[in-house]
């Protein structure tokens, strides 16, 4: 292998060459010969399986000279290695051969998802043992990681481009032939507009293309895609490239529609200018270059770059009135609602939407820029400004929160009772000390919202549970003393977090925030400035929505749905709404890259749960991605304080009375992922149980908490000394187990019950 590894260095990185070759067929050859001596002499499976995976990585380094069909070679020489290695508990070298497989079932087929999805699951499980074992490894498995998640991008693509050539090329063949033209040509016209015609499976591929490393636009696969949309390009020409006469009377309708509109001083001349200047570049757009895949792609992206590049004069439009008064509050709203339109104009603009998503997009949309025109109106009249806030602003900013988050939809079953609160768009939940909640109060005053007042009594959880629920805004001031108050806060934002509502957080100027979670806070400098940094934060979480980026949440919880409530049902309506949603997940017209349509997978989702009645789990939708349990698991997280001294002493002994009931114990501190509170989100979703030690009340450990009961996952709380007699609120009328020490028995027994 040394010999090997010196001929691959000075080949690289063509690896060609009768030399590299030679010395490259000589390793493999010594290789099956030592291969063959260990089985005679009955050597340690585990050795003989590295000296195939060895093998293997000779036959696909050989691969960019003898061609692609020396893979197969390596793939037989992994199955090989890796039928040695079943039984024998090797977990690197497993992690080793796993990645090298990948590597190898990502280069044999470029349009073979099933292969590239192998592969995927291969660099998943490799990189989950060298993060513990070999983190030097880590940065080429997540390379190699991230370059076939690209490609699965493009297999669905380059499919649909290839069945579609081939129909296309077969109905040629039939015309040729002196088939009946009357026949061919509506089968043609079908082949045509399927996916959204020709610019509709363009704009898919370049919003994939868009999103590719730069390693994945280099590779074959890519070229080959390149390729086979040449083709059907080629197929397709005729009546739907950019001189197509219906373009041409649509581009003449806006302008007529555009001259109208300033000629009745609706739009102002200088807007009808820019927007006629903007035509005109667009159909300039459409009829210039060439009718190839190159060029017609050059053009989508000018024309969609021009779109967003208009983005910013959309920020005031001209609705036909002035704009309002700098200083009044319907001004501060122009620049507030922006923030919701401009998310809306990018989602109407974005490619790849399922048409429930562009529906409502497009709605939004409409709906938002009315109220725009609204708050231009109301001018420098700051009491109708206020009621447009209330009536209409909010309401809208909810729905459009509630769109935003659909990526995310997720079953959970909370510790309170399950009754869900309709928000109120008007009020807004705070949780600190009552020095800031009297300035927080005063503010919400001066904004026309109402702060909740704190329950009192016997079902104080419950009812704060609502609240939480129904507050449009909720402020958190992280403050409040350090210990069992501020762990009840933190509590809190665990929950609010967990259910998606928009948070503000409040610190002290130089105070160590306990947490990364993802929001600035608001540093409180004790002086008059104090109140209009709260009010302006306030105003930014009424327009915030959820983060952009995507999981597969929704296919993640459609399977999570019809594992827990199988086909056939008892209750009938149950039964045809899991049923429908049976179909959404086996639509066969729905593009396999996008996923299921979000929109119509949250309506049936939102059906299932009230179908299913008082037991059913809530659906809700976090900041986060959604992520279940993995089926007939048993997975502990230990929630705890990392610092004090006592900790290491309390996780051994915890672990191993895990391990001693068959789980797999995890604690956040040893989880590799450099985003912390993600990657704890992650563990407490994938826990079957969740062990919580609440000693000395440390804030972290409360956020987590206040997850882990949203969820609804099984936990036990714990806590040494005076913890369990000093519970704040939310949780006091729980029951927390009292341990002695860190190396006592108690630990043991309490996980027992835990994992019983």
């Amino acid at each position: 292998m040394n010999r090997a590894d010196r001929a691959l260095d000075k080949a690289w990185p063509e690896r060609k060459g009768q030399e590299y070759v030679q010395a490259m067929e000589s390793a493999a050859r010594e290789l099956l010969a030592i291969a063959g001596d260990m089985k005679v002499k009955g050597v340690d499976p585990v050795e003989q399986s590295r000296t195939y995976r060895y093998l293997g990585s000779v036959y696909s380094d050989l691969a960019p000279a003898l061609g692609k069909n020396i893979l197969t070679r390596a793939s037989d020489a992994y199955q090989m290695a890796e039928t040695l290695l079943e039984g024998h508990g090797d977990p690197l070298e497993r992690a080793k051969l796993d990645f090298n497989f990948g590597n190898t079932l990502r280069q044999i087929d470029p349009n073979d998802a099933e292969q590239l999805r192998e592969a995927e699951r291969r660099f998943v499980a490799a990189r989950k043992v060298f993060a513990e074992q070999s983190p030097q490894h880590l940065p080429s498995v997540d390379e190699a990681l991230s370059s076939t998640r690209s490609l699965l991008k493009i297999a669905p693509v380059a499919k649909t481009v290839e069945r579609d050539r081939a129909e296309m090329q077969k109905l040629e063949a039939q015309l040729a032939a002196g088939a009946n033209i009357t026949d061919i040509a509506p089968k043609m016209q079908e082949v045509r507009e399927r996916h959204g015609g020709v610019t509709g499976l363009f704009t898919a591929v370049q919003g994939l293309v868009n999103e590719l490393p730069d390693s994945a636009r280099q590779g074959a696969k890519y070229e080959k895609l390149k390729e086979q949309m040449e083709e059907v390009m080629s197929l397709m020409r005729g009546g739907d490239g950019p001189t197509d006469p219906q373009e041409r009377k649509i581009m003449q309708m806006l302008r007529d529609k555009l001259s109208q509109e300033a000629k009745a001083n609706r739009v102002t001349q200088d807007r009808a200018s820019t927007l006629a200047n903007l035509l005109d570049e667009y159909g300039r757009s459409l009829g210039s270059g060439g009718d190839d895949i190159q060029s017609m792609m050059t053009r989508l992206q000018q024309m969609r770059e021009k779109t967003e590049a208009q983005f910013a004069n959309l920020h005031y439009p001209s609705h036909g009135i002035p704009r309002p008064p700098e200083g009044s509050r319907a001004a501060d709203l122009v620049e507030l609602w922006w923030v919701m339109r401009l998310f809306l104009l990018e989602e109407v603009n974005r490619p790849g939407k399922s048409q429930g998503e562009s529906k409502q997009a497009f709605d939004l949309n409409v709906q938002a820029t009315k109220v725009d025109k609204r708050i231009y109106e109301a001018g420098g009249d700051n009491a109708r400004a206020t009621v447009i806030e209330k009536e209409a602003i909010r309401p809208l900013a909810e729905e459009v929160r509630h769109f935003a988050a659909r990526h995310h939809p997720l079953l959970a079953c909370p510790i309170w009772p399950s009754a869900r609160s309709k928000v109120d768009t008007n009020a807004v939940l705070f949780s600190g000390s009552a020095k800031v909640g009297q300035q927080v109060g005063k503010v919400c005053r001066q904004l026309g919202l109402a702060l909740m007042s704190m329950p009192k009594g016997e079902g104080i959880a419950a009812a704060r549970w609502r609240q939480l629920q129904a507050a449009n805004v909720t402020v958190f001031d992280l403050s409040a003393p350090e210990g069992r108050d501020r762990a009840a806060v933190a509590y809190e934002l665990g929950i609010a977090l967990t259910l998606g509502r928009p948070v503000v957080v409040l610190a002290q100027e130089n105070q160590a925030i306990p947490f990364d979670v993802d929001v600035d806070p608001v540093l409180l400098s004790g002086t008059a400035d104090d109140a209009a940094a709260i009010s302006e934060a306030i105003d930014r979480a009424l327009v915030w929505t959820m983060p952009r980026p995507r999981s597969g949440g929704v296919a993640e919880t459609m399977k999570h749905a019809l594992r827990l409530y199988p086909i056939p049902h008892s209750n009938t309506s149950v039964d045809q709404t899991l049923k429908q949603l049976q179909r959404l997940q086996a639509d066969p017209d729905r593009d396999p890259e996008q996923g299921p349509d979000p929109v119509s997978v949250n309506a049936t989702l939102k059906t299932l749960v009230n179908f299913l009645g008082r037991d059913a789990p809530r659906l809700i939708h976090p900041v986060w991605p959604p992520v279940y349990p993995e089926p007939d698991t048993s997975r502990l997280f230990h929630v705890m304080p990392f610092q004090p001294d006592w900790a290491d002493d309390a996780a051994a002994r915890v672990e191993a009375a895990c391990s001693a009931k068959g789980g797999r114990y995890v604690r956040g501190d040893r989880v590799a992922d450099p985003d912390v509170i993600r990657s704890i989100w992650t563990e407490i979703n994938q826990a079957t149980h969740v062990l919580v030690d609440l000693t000395d009340f440390n804030a972290n450990v409360a956020l987590e908490l206040g997850i882990t009961h949203t969820l609804g996952r099984p936990t036990l709380m714990v806590g040494q000394g005076e913890t369990v007699k000093r519970l704040f609120p939310m949780i006091a009328k729980l029951r927390v187990y009292p341990y002695e020490t860190a190396t006592s028995s108690e630990l043991d027994k309490l996980v027992n019950i835990l994992l019983r």
